[in-house]
């Protein structure tokens, strides 16, 4: 999923809205020696702020929720 998405990254950028800038993908982060990896990171111009994007293919659990609570926290 996440290469299909790349491969028509322009389009996808457009249906995100205004301002919208692609960053990474698989963006390695570094925390106490563990490495962790955010699928796609792009940075909204016009807000001024990161958009995080985890994909996953099953069904949402709690400790996904958790793993973006920690992305997030750590972009902030």
């Amino acid at each position: 999923m996440e290469s299909n998405l790349l491969e028509h990254i322009s389009e996808f950028l457009l249906e995100l809205g205004r301002g919208f800038s692609f960053v990474a993908r698989q963006k390695r982060i570094d925390v106490d020696g563990d490495n962790f990896y955010i699928d796609l990171v792009f940075y909204n111009f016009v807000l001024k702020c990161f958009v995080l994007i985890d994909l996953k293919l099953d069904k949402l659990k709690h400790q996904d929720i958790g793993q973006m609570d920690f992305y997030v926290r750590y972009y902030d």
